[in-house]
């Protein structure tokens, strides 16, 4: 489920890299590339912060597995 979240990310940011790309560059400026950058980097800090959920649930998950194996329990 955590590799659906992030690749999900991933694309989008994909998507919105080629929409800014795609912007001829001769255009005026009227604030588009700087709010297709600005979309961009929010969606880079939220694949950050996911990426960071990721490992701090697989981290707890890990804990709770080797405190089951101490008790001589399964994960």
């Amino acid at each position: 489920m955590k590799n659906t979240y992030t690749n999900k990310l991933t694309v989008t940011v994909l998507l919105a890299s080629f929409a800014f790309l795609s912007l001829p560059a001769s255009a005026r400026d009227d604030g588009i590339p700087s709010r297709a950058q600005q979309q961009v980097f929010k969606l880079q800090q939220q694949i950050k912060v996911a990426e960071a959920r990721n490992q701090q649930s697989d981290a707890i998950k890990t804990a709770v597995c080797q405190k089951l194996v101490e008790q001589g329990k399964k994960c």
